[in-house]
């Protein structure tokens, strides 16, 4: 193979999914050089993750692509749950839930490829584009940056970043690189996936949560009319081939005929769930499911990468940018792993725990979990926890929380008044306040004295 020229960048994304895409975008933004590298010769047309929540169509919105989102996206409407076969649903109405100050109250269904496609169009108008077929081989670390060397059917390639964000997903090479471990534990639960194209007569926007004794079924509205998604636990050996099995499933554990007629995009897999040791490693940070892998279950993953690049990379280009010692220097870059490893630990344990409370095995426990479900779900303040709390609206970050976001008049909101990269002055009943550009309240030591405080307008 052919040795191509050095080339070099403050920042080389390897992997080009929704983490690695919108670490790019949201550099670019904030003016730093990028290079995204993704091994796939092109976009998979597979829909993976499915879900957009609220607290990421906000990170998103600062990045310019929450409106194309939303408008290629299905609302959910509501969410129908089921504790058992014969048991009357309880409708949660997303619509008439207090979701508070945020512009986006409702849980948004959106084919990954879509959500990609979005991004890349984004990543492109910001001046970026990705390097399909490009894997990375090898890195070494020094003070000053990461020496890569990239593979393409082009030959071989040497490259220069600052840093590298690894966005390569659950068998991350990255991670491997820098022999950082990710223990998973086994959860002994098989799931299959499918999108299905239907006849039936469904509302078009609205979920189904089925607890059975045979396994838990979900169905997920798509964009597409006609097409759901279907997540149902299932034996190891079953046989889910062709449409007719899938119908006989939903029809045997929820008593719906969807008049399944073609298949999409099917997967099988044996749950596992896990954080890595470590998100950082010298110049190299683990994002998205290079960090962290776990249950579908609340559609968390894709959103929580898409947050570990909002939260890295602000501090990379105010890193670039501003006049840092090099102890304020060094503990920004470690406010990363601070405040990400836990949120990701908590959310690792969270989609568990929910998994097995969906998966009980023992009849009497089986019960106790469908009554206590049912009861619980009739009252609206729960029905409000599920809706923001699944929307990740009440995350901390190093025990802050998110800045709300109230309209402010003129269709203006408080978000829009945050700095894009140095802290904002927020007076709040007599009291200022530092908000982070991430729009997270923030606490003093990630900004240190030389770091002017920058206000936008009047203080609200």
């Amino acid at each position: 193979m052919t040795t191509r020229p050095a080339e070099k960048t403050d920042l080389l994304v390897v992997g080009a999914g929704p983490t690695g895409l919108a670490a790019a975008c949201d550099a670019l933004r904030h003016g730093l050089s990028v290079r995204v590298v993704e091994r796939r010769p092109s976009r998979a047309e597979h829909s993976k993750a499915l879900v957009l929540h609220a607290r990421t169509l906000e990170v998103l919105e600062v990045m310019g692509c929450a409106e194309a989102l939303v408008a290629a996206g299905q609302r959910f409407r509501a969410l129908h749950v089921r504790t058992a076969t014969d048991a009357t649903p309880v409708r949660v109405d997303l619509e008439q839930r207090r979701w508070g100050d945020t512009k986006y109250p409702f849980w948004l269904s959106l084919p990954q490829y879509e959500t990609e496609r979005i991004l890349e169009r984004r990543l492109e108008a910001l001046g970026g584009a990705i390097d399909w077929g490009t894997e990375l081989t090898s890195l070494v670390d020094g003070p000053g940056g990461v020496a890569v060397t990239l593979s393409s059917e082009r030959g071989l390639q040497t490259h220069h970043a600052r840093w590298v964000l690894g966005c390569d997903g659950g068998r991350s090479l990255t991670r491997d690189l820098l022999g950082i471990a990710l223990p998973r534990e086994e959860l002994d639960l098989t799931f299959a996936l499918a999108d299905v194209h239907t006849r039936c007569a469904l509302v078009e926007d609205e979920g189904h949560v089925v607890m059975t004794a045979d396994g838990v079924l979900l169905i997920v509205p798509m964009p597409e009319r006609g097409l759901w998604r279907l997540i149902a636990q299932v034996p190891r050996d079953a046989a889910l081939d062709d449409p007719a099995a899938w119908n006989a499933l939903v029809l045997e554990r929820a008593g719906l005929d969807l008049g399944v007629h073609r298949l999409g995009w099917s997967s099988r897999f044996t749950l596992t769930s896990g954080v890595a040791a470590r998100f950082r490693k010298g110049n190299v940070f683990l994002l998205g499911d290079a960090a962290h892998v776990h249950s579908p279950v609340g559609g968390q993953g894709l959103n929580t990468g898409v947050q570990d690049a909002h939260n890295l990379v602000w501090k990379l280009a105010l890193h670039r940018r501003a006049a840092l010692d090099e102890a304020a220097r060094e503990a920004l870059l470690e406010s990363y792993e601070q405040e990400r490893r836990p949120t990701a630990l908590a959310m690792v344990g969270t989609t568990a725990t929910a998994t097995r409370l969906l998966t009980l095995r023992s009849p009497v426990a089986r019960w106790l979990r469908s009554r206590a479900a049912w009861l619980a779900l009739r009252l609206p303040f729960v029905q409000d926890r599920l809706a923001r709390g699944v929307g990740m609206l009440d995350l901390l970050t190093d025990g802050q929380p998110r800045l709300p976001n109230p309209e402010l008049g003129g269709g203006a909101r408080l978000h829009d008044r945050v700095h894009a990269l140095l802290p904002t002055a927020l007076r709040w009943q007599g009291q200022e306040l530092l908000v982070r550009p991430d729009r997270v309240l923030a606490r003093p030591h990630l900004f240190p004295a030389d770091v002017a405080v920058a206000a936008r307008g009047e203080p609200s």
